[in-house]
């Protein structure tokens, strides 16, 4: 059913992380890897159990959608039913696990500077953004993650929900969720360790017609690094 591709990095107009905002934190360890995916993209790569990966918002404000693969068998994939109930929380923190469909442990979340984060809703999406919005082909996370993911033989419809740092939603008493603009800042940074060898896909989401990215897309930084 799938097939692994010849390289173990996909992207989409990849750019070179030279922008010193993603310095504004420092880095505690060895930088594998490191680049910057701009605004609306995509990128899909491979990490190692005990690396690292490193989100960078560049400009503020702005959220990547994250779904993640066991790299030996891809049918053990990112499950945030099993992570909410396994952890006991709705809203993750620092400690935390994202656990796979077979409730293996996938990542831990190992650090931030802002800690919001969105983990019990699905992406947007091409039918999402035209029922809410009335606007057809839009560009939205599934796609993305679709195209990112096209290599190792996934379709739409075979894309799990996604973990989104720095995503911010307020429920109300009653239980309303309302989207909210993100708090973080240029410079702000979401760590998660691998705890097994993964297949990683990053929608650096292209929503601009509600609040989660400040109404205007920004690229993010990814640092993938192994602990000094």
């Amino acid at each position: 059913m799938f097939s692994m591709p010849q390289e173990n990095y996909y992207k989409r107009s990849e750019i070179m992380a030279n922008d010193p905002v993603m310095r504004r934190y420092p880095v505690a360890g060895t930088i594998v890897k490191e680049w910057i995916i701009p605004a609306k993209e995509y990128s899909a790569f491979t990490m190692r159990r005990g690396q690292t990966l490193r989100f960078v918002d560049i400009e503020g404000k702005q959220v990547p959608d994250l779904v993640c693969f066991n790299e030996h068998d891809l049918t053990d994939h990112l499950n945030m039913g099993n992570s909410l109930l396994l952890n006991k929380r709705r809203e993750l923190r620092q400690g935390h696990v994202l656990y796979s469909v077979a409730c293996n442990p996938m990542m831990t979340i190992s650090g931030y500077s802002n800690e919001e984060s969105y983990a019990y809703g699905p992406m947007c999406s091409e039918e999402l953004n035209h029922i809410r919005y009335g606007v057809p082909r839009t560009r939205n996370c599934r796609d993305n993650f679709a195209l990112a993911l096209a290599p190792y033989g996934f379709t739409q419809r075979q894309i799990p929900n996604a973990f989104v740092p720095f995503m911010r939603v307020e429920v109300e008493p009653d239980g309303a969720m309302e989207i909210k603009e993100p708090t973080s800042g240029p410079g702000d940074f979401y760590d998660l360790r691998a705890e097994m060898d993964l297949v990683v896909a990053v929608s650096n989401c292209p929503q601009e017609r509600n609040p989660c990215n400040g109404f205007k897309p920004t690229p993010i930084g990814i640092i993938i690094y192994e602990a000094g």
